[in-house]
């Protein structure tokens, strides 16, 4: 493989506290290319080795499909000593001050220096404050020829106290932004094109298919809930034959030691139950001051074939990524009607298995990330490579295999 990152020099890096010594980078690998220079089009940018946070997993599941089905090489960033500290100090100074220089400060990442060129760069991140380690990276402005971020989590309401920081995405040639909501006030602020991409899945991970296996848990919870509805589905489970897997630590301290193997586990539990929780992004969080938007909790329970229960959206995205009848089925926030409601469904076990088939199918033709890969690259004006077309298809082969043995799913709205 070619050397195509090395270390920054402390005036290059501009860090805070950037100092000559620091080891190279070990981070740049080619899935691609092994035995000579890398022909890769594309350079990713991850945060994995910085950010351990169950949420971000979803992020990197994206990224992997995005080396599967294209040619990639892949930038992983590097925490440099006193990471923590160094960073705590760049995002408070970001913060407290609205000059682009001091949004510049790199927070405590090994510097790296691209050795050749791109013809595209993609950087997949959760918010404003990812894009404070880019300022690691000295030249990638340069080197790369389109530039691509993809922003899973900024809300409207935020947008005007973050703007400083938003301008940073002017750097990218286009933006694509998870929450619909978001677009409008994210153009007015920052002069690049930005597009609603909204989640998905490795479908192919979480899909149930060929083999559908026995759903052995009653519902399944992750991340955000409704507490009542929470105690409700608890004292079910106290009560009778009920399984409730529910998460039992706070998401601050959820830090799984491999992503890969996180998105696994989340798969093949979500795959086992007959019921998926699922809540608007932020549920419950005032930062979203009152946006509803489509989270991930939609995307990965479909995929899984099970149906949701809790509350949809009021986003109109939402009516078009998931557009069949009864997409969630609705319980009170109170949780006053769960125990009636699972208990009707249950009562009606063959209407509860078309549901989850009905998700399951759908989510295979319209859900995974390599459909939203595709959709950055046609918007991009780039052509997609073979090995997306590959993917796209398996996917739409296993939904029609599945079709096949569920002959009532057109009664559904699939």
């Amino acid at each position: 493989m070619s050397c195509i990152a090395r270390q920054a020099s402390s005036d290059e890096a501009g860090s805070i506290g950037a100092a000559d010594g620091f080891p190279r980078s070990h981070a740049l690998v080619s899935p691609k290319a092994n035995d000579g220079p890398s022909r890769a089009r594309v350079l990713l940018v991850t945060l994995r080795r910085l950010n351990t946070h169950a949420a971000w997993c979803s992020n990197y599941e994206f990224e992997d499909v995005i080396r599967s089905v294209d040619d990639v090489d892949v930038l992983e960033l590097d925490p440099a000593p006193r990471f923590e500290l160094r960073q705590h100090v760049a995002r408070s100074i970001a913060w407290r001050s609205r000059f682009r220089a001091f949004t510049g400060l790199n927070p405590g990442v090994k510097p790296v220096r691209l050795d050749r060129d791109y013809d595209v760069m993609v950087f997949v991140c959760m918010n404003v404050w990812d894009l404070l380690y880019l300022n690691a990276i000295a030249n990638w402005r340069a080197r790369c020829k389109v530039k691509l971020c993809y922003m899973v989590e900024i809300y409207a309401g935020q947008a005007a106290e973050l703007q400083h920081l938003l301008r940073r995405l002017e750097d990218f040639d286009q933006i694509f932004q998870s929450l619909s909501g978001s677009v409008d006030a994210i153009v007015r602020i920052v002069s690049r094109p930005c597009h609603h991409v909204p989640l998905a899945a490795d479908v192919l991970r979480f899909t149930p298919y060929p083999k559908p296996p026995a759903r052995v848990i009653d519902v399944m919870s992750i991340g955000r809930r409704s507490e009542p509805v929470h105690q409700a589905l608890r004292r079910l489970a106290a009560a009778r034959d009920f399984f409730y897997m529910y998460d039992t630590l706070p998401a601050p301290l959820l830090r799984p030691s491999n992503p890969i193997e996180h998105r696994e586990m989340l798969a093949s539990s979500a795959r086992l139950s007959h019921f998926f929780i699922t809540y608007p992004a932020k549920f419950g969080d005032e930062v979203t001051h009152g946006q509803s938007e489509v989270g991930a909790r939609y995307f990965e329970g479909t995929a899984a074939g099970a149906v949701l229960l809790g509350h949809a959206p009021t986003a109109l995205a939402f009516r078009r990524d998931f557009p069949w009848p009864d997409a969630v089925v609705e319980v009170n926030a109170d949780g006053s009607d769960v125990a009636e409601v699972l208990a009707d469904l249950r009562q009606r076990p063959d209407e509860l298995v078309r549901l989850g088939a009905r998700n399951a199918v759908a989510a295979l033709r319209r859900n995974d990330w390599a459909h939203r890969w595709g959709s950055i690259l046609e918007t991009t004006g780039l052509a997609p490579r073979p090995a997306l077309n590959e993917r796209v298809r398996a996917l739409e082969a296993l939904a029609t295999e599945a079709e096949a043995c569920s002959p009532a799913l057109e009664t559904l709205g699939v």
